[in-house]
């Protein structure tokens, strides 16, 4: 059973971690038997007089050395088996959970034939212990619940069979209580990572589009960005003037180089201030103020981004002067009133859009506006503060299915 292309990068991550994980545990599990193994082999060496002669070596009963033969071998074929194998099942970590408890079985049984019983006794309860964590790193909390009730099936049914009646009663007492103990507490930690690991991945995506406040507001309060919802918003539209011409002079290497040296600072600027970022279309940024999270100054706070986008634009053509990359200029459009926000798309994948006119009427103001220009709406200018900003008529903008022109303003560029 192969795993499905269409995975989501969370538990992509989980299984590439957990077979990792398999791993490394499989080849210390095949280390360490083969260590006991090979220090209680009978090796034959010559005495000083010639004759050979068969060491002593240590007090491990045949039984024992056939377990951790079987431990070893069985570890081997996992190991190989993890590097060879690329795919995925969902059912391997149980059938490692339980291969390994059989295992444990069979050196506990092993353990009767010991030369000091209740050391065999005790023994394998580390052993019962050790695989319960060991099925944490599986990240899987169905696993650590399934090695725990091994645990405690296993070893109370082995031990009580075993020849240390009634010692085996005292001790399966014991590790029952051990065993849930660790059951408890490494069912907490899987519960604890799996937790942090998903809020990693979440936060992860929620940066990508959203500034630092509103994706916290959005961690606490999920429905925030999930439910499609009315709201008045400010939308912004920034495009590269001349960009199809001056690109047509680069290569595509230097266009991408170019592109990915610019987005960062415009997106950082947005976030700045606030914004939400809808989307990149080509050259162009799509950001929005008043969705999710709406605040009164939404439309000050945009047309501020606006003012500090033109402004770096200035600071990031002279540092990308010594590249040789030619000097570029934006415009920008900004417009305000009623849309519908939320995620759109399929369950595969899903995008955080702002629907509606408004976004439409950003896009002909912004493809109105000359370089270095930013345009904003009548809408936008009333709902403006005022502060700081000089507002000046401009050309009203045609726009396609308007029965009037969009009125328009220009914000003048600050002293």
């Amino acid at each position: 059973m192969t795993s499905s292309p269409y995975i989501s990068d969370y538990e992509r991550r989980r299984r590439e971690r957990e077979t990792a994980n398999e791993r490394v545990v499989s080849a210390v599990l095949t280390v360490f038997p083969a260590s006991i193994l090979l220090a209680t082999t009978r090796w034959w060496i010559p005495d000083n007089g010639g004759d050979a002669v068969q060491n002593l070596p240590s007090a491990v009963p045949p039984q024992a050395w056939n377990a951790a033969l079987a431990i070893f071998t069985a570890h081997v074929s996992l190991l190989t088996w993890l590097w060879l194998y690329r795919g995925y099942s969902p059912l391997r970590k149980y059938a490692i959970v339980v291969m390994r408890m059989t295992l444990l079985g069979y050196l506990c049984w092993a353990q009767w034939h010991n030369a000091r019983p209740l050391f065999g006794l005790l023994l394998p309860i580390g052993g019962f212990g050790g695989a319960i964590v060991v099925a944490g790193l599986s990240y899987s909390r169905s696993a650590v619940v399934l090695a725990g009730a091994l645990a405690c099936l296993v070893y109370p049914t082995i031990s009580l069979l075993g020849p240390t009646w009634p010692d085996s009663i005292t001790a399966s007492l014991y590790a029952t209580h051990l065993f849930v103990a660790v059951t408890t507490v490494t069912y907490w930690l899987v519960s604890s990572m799996l937790t942090m690991s998903a809020e990693s991945v979440s936060n992860e995506r929620l940066s990508r589009f959203f500034s630092p406040e509103i994706a916290s507001w959005i961690a606490a309060e999920p429905e925030l960005a999930v439910r499609a919802t009315g709201c008045r918003v400010t939308v912004l539209f920034s495009d590269i003037s001349g960009f199809t011409a001056m690109s047509s002079r680069m290569t595509p290497e230097e266009v991408v180089d170019l592109l990915n040296a610019y987005f960062p600072r415009m997106v950082e600027i947005v976030f700045r201030h606030g914004g939400t970022l809808e989307k990149f279309i080509g050259d162009a940024l799509l950001a929005v103020w008043g969705a999710p999270v709406a605040r009164p100054d939404d439309t000050d706070r945009a047309v501020a981004a606006a003012n500090e986008m033109q402004e770096e634009v200035g600071r990031f053509n002279a540092e990308m002067q010594a590249r040789g990359w030619p000097p570029i200029a934006i415009h920008v459009g900004i417009a305000s009133g009623p849309a519908a926000a939320g995620y759109i798309g399929t369950d595969r994948y899903v995008q955080y859009a702002v629907i509606g006119d408004t976004t439409n009427v950003a896009a002909r103001i912004c493809a109105a506006a000359g370089r270095q220009e930013t345009l904003v709406s009548e809408t936008t200018r009333r709902s403006h503060s005022g502060d700081g900003v000089v507002f000046q008529p401009a050309p009203a903008v045609a726009a396609k299915g308007k029965d009037a022109p969009v009125v328009v303003h220009r914000v003048l560029p600050s002293r």
